[in-house]
């Protein structure tokens, strides 16, 4: 029993409590939204306070690290730009559990990681089932994927290896998302309410990666060849499913799809890991998370519209269309944004062959400089409509997108050496990550 309480006394594991204990009182605060947000948004920085307090302990798996300390500043601001309104509630006291679980998930290790990783999972899907916002084939498409991802964690307690391995990998493929499994990932985004999206736009592809990256250098040669294959796969198909999108949180959802899709063909090809699949990881998780907190802005204003019904808001929304118009420049991977940097960097890694692969990643890299440019260019400087009533951001949600621009400069800008303190060059097996945890 001491050593229980000692565990979870740890200043480590207090990073979990700490959203936990802050959703408790919210409840208190249910019928006062303005206290509420506010008290949601004090939480976040008290976890990114102690998150600064304890990083000198952090010496676990160095992916980890960066991600401990960008949840709590995305869910900060996804909070941050969201108005103070009644039906975003159930969405901000998620946003607190969600944090604690994926903080637990990155710290923890063997049984307990599992079990908030089973947390997060299950979550997930019940919220989704819960608003309804897909269409049926969607709607189940997204549960049946977080199913497989909980019925594959729980075969890997029972399995042996290799079999564990690859079931670790199903589940890790449902966050990170890799064609096919990547329902679950396009459910999120598309069918949750609020600031949610914004939010597990990073924490869904952080866990998934974290994970991930305790598992490729172990892989068997054919598993890591079909990995290469399935990663191809999906940069066509999430261009095209993008290209093909009239209502832009789906086009986002595809868009993130092919660009994570490249990440796992560099790590499939290499088995291995460098600090700037971190930076482009955490970029373009970070820039999609900004433009559904800009697309979130347009719907407070014009409802649940498709991008055909609004244009030429540049010319009385000023404010929005500059940031907008850098979030969209970040997203197409053009400098100084960490989106570029982080791809260039991977690919420019001196363990990359070069093959005919690269191609269908260049392709799938020009597909989505094509329709966010064309998003960008229909919305702010299609026909101004004298028909709507316009206005600008607010000051909140202005400084929850700047402060994301600004994060993704510093991303682009950056030396490596930002991410590589105390961080190894190649993949690590879990029996060296359970070292690494236990000196």
């Amino acid at each position: 029993m001491a050593a229980v309480i000692e565990t979870w006394t740890d200043p480590l594991l207090m990073l979990v409590v700490t959203p936990f204990l802050g959703a408790a009182p919210g409840l208190l605060l249910w019928s006062k939204p303005r206290m509420l947000k506010v008290w949601v948004l004090l939480v976040t920085l008290a976890s990114l306070v102690m998150i600064m307090g304890v990083s000198g302990r952090l010496t676990g798996p160095a992916a980890g690290i960066p991600f401990l300390f960008l949840l709590p500043v995305a869910a900060f601001l996804s909070l941050l730009g969201q108005p103070a309104q009644q039906e975003g509630r159930v969405a901000w006291l998620m946003t607190l559990i969600l944090l604690g679980l994926g903080l637990g998930v990155l710290i923890s290790q063997n049984g307990l990681k599992l079990i908030l990783l089973l947390n997060v999972l299950g979550l997930v899907s019940l919220l989704i089932g819960r608003y309804k916002k897909l269409s049926g084939p969607q709607l189940w498409w997204a549960i049946g994927m977080y199913s497989l991802g909980v019925v594959c964690l729980m075969g890997s307690l029972i399995a042996a290896p290799p079999v564990s391995s690859i079931a670790l990998l199903l589940t890790y493929s449902v966050l990170l998302p890799l064609f096919p499994f990547h329902g679950g990932y396009v459910g999120a985004l598309v069918g949750l309410p609020g600031n949610l999206p914004a939010f597990l736009a990073l924490l869904l592809p952080s866990i998934g990666f974290h994970g991930v990256l305790t598992l490729i250098p172990s892989m068997p040669g054919g598993i890591v060849q079909t990995l290469v294959i399935l990663a191809l796969l999906g940069a066509l198909y999430g261009s095209l499913k993008a290209l093909a999108q009239y209502r832009v949180v789906s086009l986002l959802a595809y868009a993130g799809v092919a660009f994570f899709a490249i990440l796992w063909w560099y790590l499939a090809t290499t088995k291995s890991y460098s600090p700037q699949a971190v930076i482009y990881l955490s970029a373009v998780a970070l820039v999609t998370g900004g433009l559904l907190l800009a697309w979130r802005a347009v719907q407070a204003r014009y409802g649940d519209v498709d991008l055909r019904a609004i244009s030429g808001l540049a010319h009385s929304m000023p404010r929005f269309a500059t940031l907008l118009s850098l979030l969209a420049l970040a997203a197409m991977g053009l400098p100084p944004f960490g989106v570029f940097s982080g791809f260039m960097g991977m690919l420019l890694t001196p363990s990359l062959p070069l093959s005919g692969a690269l191609l269908i990643i260049v392709v799938a890299w020009l597909a989505a400089s094509w329709y966010f440019l064309n998003w960008m260019q229909q919305l702010l400087f299609g026909r101004h409509r004298r028909d709507l009533r316009h206005e600008d951001l607010h000051q909140t949600e202005f400084a929850s997108l700047l402060i994301l621009v600004l994060i993704l400069m510093v991303l682009g800008i950056a030396p490596s050496r930002f991410f590589e303190s105390g961080t190894p060059s190649h993949g690590y097996s879990t029996a060296m990550e359970s070292k690494l945890w236990h000196k």
